[in-house]
């Protein structure tokens, strides 16, 4: 669901720039006031192992594929405040190291992706759990994770259509793009719920604190276990699982290039000479674009840049996460 340049105006790209910059200025206020230290390693790795799990493209339907987002996933284990700094980061290496999303459509998947998706997940999820305090039955965890997930997907997708509205660039009625965009994304959402579930029903039996709520269960590993498995899981994913992933478009490339919703699909004419420009430099300077050393690059050069990705990915949020420990540790200073 990684936006191109193509289908948005200047105008409504920069608007969006503006407001995911503003959204994640609250979010990483948000995070210094709920920060934890043992977050730090957690942050690095959940952030990697989602970068990597986004290379692999499952098939729905037969013509179209979709693959996790993550956000939700990530704001249950790290709250919603350090999920969107997660996911800007995974976004800003996709864009500027694979030109995967367009560099002025980065503030439209950063407001999509990074902000809606795990904060109206995270909410449905937290509303389904109930009250904070009091153990929670593994029912209602699994549901609430699974629901919270597949709703998370379909609301950010929810929100395409209306900046590609909003740019001029839809090529169909606003009433056909949104709902064909919303219910593909509910069957890309369901597959989502359901890795969102095993990544929580794995967490609750073997370390259910990092999950933040009581449930019923014992620390069978240590959370230096936990964080070097999924540090592991993602090499994994990255190496080998990315070479046999779908090859079909993703849901919104099947509706924007495949049924032509977009005017440029048929019409390169129709593209603002400024998004051009700039998505025709975004190719020359990515170092991989489409996570390949070139067109025709053999098969391993996506398990190279798939293991590239997800340690720039790493050292990214391990930083940003970082940067979070320090500005909060200077304002518990300033209080004292």
């Amino acid at each position: 669901m990684h936006m191109p340049n193509e289908v948005l105006s200047p105008a409504v790209a920069g608007g969006f720039i503006a407001a995911s910059a503003a959204g994640l200025g609250l979010a990483a206020a948000g995070a210094r006031r709920s920060f934890q230290e043992s977050q730090v390693p957690l942050m690095g790795v959940m952030g990697a192992f989602v970068f990597a799990a986004q290379m692999v493209n499952f098939q729905i339907l037969g013509a179209t594929s979709g693959h996790l987002g993550g956000g939700v996933l990530l704001a249950i284990l790290l709250g919603p405040h350090a999920a969107a700094l997660v996911m800007a980061a995974i976004l800003t290496v996709q864009c500027l190291i694979f030109n995967d999303g367009g560099l002025l459509a980065l503030g439209c998947n950063a407001f999509n992706m990074g902000l809606v998706a795990p904060y109206f997940g995270y909410g449905l999820y937290r509303l389904i759990l109930g009250r904070a305090e009091g153990q929670k039955s593994a029912g209602r965890l699994y549901l609430a994770s699974f629901t919270g997930a597949l709703v998370g997907v379909a609301a950010s997708a929810a929100v395409v259509p209306v900046q590609i509205a909003l740019s001029g660039m839809s090529a169909v009625p606003f009433g056909t793009f949104f709902p064909l965009m919303v219910g593909i994304h509910l069957l890309i959402g369901a597959v989502e719920g359901a890795i969102t579930f095993a990544v929580v029903a794995y967490l609750a039996q073997v370390r259910p604190e990092v999950l933040g709520v009581q449930v019923a269960g014992r620390a069978r590993l240590s959370r230096r276990a936990v964080v070097g498995s999924f540090a592991v899981l993602a090499l994994l994913i990255a190496g080998l699982l990315s070479l046999v992933a779908s090859g079909l478009p993703d849901g919104l490339d099947f509706l924007i290039e495949g049924r032509k919703f977009s005017r440029h699909a048929e019409n390169e004419e129709a593209v603002d000479p400024t998004m051009a420009k700039v998505s025709a430099w975004q190719e020359r300077t990515a170092p991989l674009p489409d996570y390949r050393a070139g067109e025709d690059s053999p098969a391993y050069w996506t398990s190279i840049a798939g293991l590239l990705g997800t340690l720039a990915t790493l050292g990214v949020v391990y930083g940003i996460a970082a940067a979070v420990r320090r500005r909060d540790a200077q304002g518990h200073a300033h209080t004292h």
